[in-house]
């Protein structure tokens, strides 16, 4: 071996070294902030989550920085001994390969950090996921709390607030049956911004099944693409031939799916909007409508 190489395996161990500390540190982080960041969703009682997003966007920074020291470190300690070495050796040396495989073998062990901090940018992301069951309930609480103590502004009597109401609303007394103002809390109002997004919580599932069907779609037919490639220069028949009878094949489970996706996306819509009509009934008719209309695209 000559005598620089020695120089190359130093700077790939320093380099996966580094790496393997960079990515302690990140994980140390992500894992200490991850229910961090949940806790103080779940008890900001702040509509829009300002203090959430303010501690999310700082984690997030955070995060960056352990990257932008990989990157950074990534073109000066590894690129500047790549590009000094490859312009002294010439490309016919007999080891060339060594500054090329040193090169690569970095960029491999960049890359999987790479992965580790998309994989833990992709944790942190799901925390913005509020969990709306948890929501629905304080709302299904303050409701068992007040429907009995609303009286009548006339006659005193206890007026029953029979469902959760979105907006003010008159109520009138069943005892002098004089019109009485009920307006809701901030948190029952809140109801109808929440219930979309808690129906399609509880419909996940299907809409995931749909979206597994519809993906294959493309895998099908880049399988039969890629096989329809390889028989432009086959010249064996049998061999041929099978190719072919798995290309009918794929075409037709392919047919399949564009025909099986839309069924699945309309059973997963009529359960979410059967769901939303549940949380808010109230919206029913409205909701309807619009279900009416996506059933059109």
């Amino acid at each position: 071996m000559p005598e620089w190489y020695s120089e190359l395996q130093e700077s790939q161990e320093r380099w996966f070294s580094f790496l393997e500390k960079l990515e302690a540190k990140m994980e140390e982080f992500a894992t200490a902030a991850i229910p961090e960041l949940k806790e103080i969703l779940q008890t900001d009682d702040d509509l829009y989550k300002r203090t959430f997003h303010k501690v999310y966007s700082g984690v997030n920074g955070q995060l960056s920085n352990i990257r932008e020291k990989s990157r950074d470190t990534y073109e000066e300690k590894i690129l500047g001994v790549y590009y000094n070495y490859n312009s002294q050796i010439s490309i016919l040396s007999k080891h060339h390969n060594l500054v090329s495989d040193f090169r690569n073998a970095c960029s491999d062990r960049h890359n999987d950090f790479e992965d580790k901090y998309d994989y833990w940018r992709n944790q942190i992301e799901k925390t913005q996921e509020r969990d709306l069951e948890i929501e629905y309930q304080k709302i299904l609480d303050e409701y068992e709390t007040i429907k009995n103590k609303f009286s009548c502004k006339q006659c005193g009597g206890t007026i029953e607030i029979e469902k959760i109401f979105l907006i003010e609303t008159y109520i009138s007394c069943p005892y002098c049956q004089t019109q009485n103002t009920f307006a809701p809390s901030t948190q029952g109002r809140n109801l109808q911004n929440i219930a979309r997004g808690l129906a399609e919580q509880r419909t996940a599932h299907l809409y995931e099944a749909f979206e597994t069907e519809n993906n294959k779609e493309r895998e099908l037919y880049h399988q039969r693409h890629e096989l329809s490639l390889s028989t432009i220069h086959e010249s064996d028949k049998k061999v041929l031939n099978e190719k072919k009878a798995k290309m009918e094949e794929l075409e037709e489970q392919r047919q399949f799916v564009i025909q099986n996706a839309p069924k699945l996306y309309q059973v997963y819509l009529r359960a979410m909007y059967d769901e939303w009509n549940k949380i808010t009934p109230d919206l029913k008719e409205h909701n309807e409508k619009m279900y009416q209309n996506q059933l059109k695209y």
